[in-house]
Order: structure tokens, then sequence, then C-alpha cells
């Protein structure tokens, strides 16, 4: 009998493990971009009280 790869044996663990890394990194790509997001709106939001003043 042929001794079983590692991934067949740990299968369970492999899939659990890439599910959480594929939800940790959109998380954090979801945070970068909100951060993103909010700091060009308060950079226009300062442009345009300068314009006023």
């Amino acid at each position: 009998m042929k001794p079983r790869s590692w991934i067949r044996r740990n299968w369970l663990w492999a899939a659990g493990g890439a599910f959480l890394a594929v939800h940790l990194a959109t998380w954090l790509m979801q945070r970068a971009m909100r951060s993103a997001v909010r700091s060009e709106a308060a950079l226009r939001h300062k442009a345009v009280e300068e314009k006023l003043d």
C-alpha cells in the first residue's frame, strides 16, 4: 500500500486554511480601500473649504 500524501491526509485542514486565507485577504483589501476612499474624500473636502475661504 502506498503512503498517502499530506494533502490527502489533511485535506480538511488545507481547505479550512485556504478558506480563512481568502477571507482574511479580502477583509484586508476592503479595509485598505475604505481607508483610501476616506482619505481622498477628506482631501477633497479640505480643498473645497480652502476654495470657499
